[in-house]
C-alpha cells in the first residue's frame, strides 16, 4: 500500500490525498518491511517480499511509480 499526502496530513491525522494498493499479498502474514527510495528523477521504488501468487512461496518484488502517473489515473 502506498500513501500519498503531505506531512501536515500526518501531523493532523488526516487521510491524505489517496492510497494505492501496489500488489495483493495472497497470505494473511509474511509480507512487507519494504524499502522505499525516491530516485533523482522523482521515480519512487518500493521493494518488498510477499506471497504474490496463491499457494506459491514468497518472493521479492520491486515496484516503480511516479506521482504524475498515479495522479493521472484519478482523472
Amino acid at each position: 500500500m502506498a500513501w500519498v499526502g503531505r506531512y501536515e496530513d500526518i501531523v493532523a491525522g488526516r487521510e491524505g490525498q489517496y492510497r494505492v494498493r501496489l500488489m495483493d499479498n495472497q497470505n494473511a502474514w509474511d509480507c512487507a518491511y519494504p524499502g522505499v527510495e525516491v530516485l533523482p528523477d522523482g521515480t519512487i521504488v518500493a521493494t518488498t517480499y510477499g506471497h504474490w501468487m496463491p499457494d506459491a512461496p514468497p518472493y521479492i518484488v520491486s515496484v516503480r511509480l511516479r506521482l504524475e502517473q498515479l495522479d493521472a489515473r484519478l482523472k
